[in-house]
């Protein structure tokens, strides 16, 4: 009898086990759960002022002409002076 109580919570530890990998990690912003796809790529933004003292956010090389930028979420003209 006591075997059989041990297979029993073996059975039942292992069940559980197994669906704990595809549960949710607990993520959620603002009500969206996070999923692993969306933290997978971390993204490095270079932060430009502007003689106006705004803030605009570039991702990889900065060139002389239009740029986009993932903070005003547009196209910007970018000119050495």
């Amino acid at each position: 009898m006591e075997i059989l109580k041990l297979l029993v919570r073996v059975m039942t530890f292992l069940l559980i086990m197994s669906g704990i990998p595809s549960c949710s990690q607990g993520w959620i912003v603002s009500g969206i759960e996070v999923t692993p796809s969306d933290t997978s790529s971390n993204t490095v933004f270079i932060e430009i002022l502007d003689k106006d003292s705004v803030v605009h956010w570039y991702h990889g090389t900065i060139y002389e002409d239009s740029n986009w930028c993932y903070r005003h979420d547009e196209l910007e003209d970018i000119r050495i002076k």
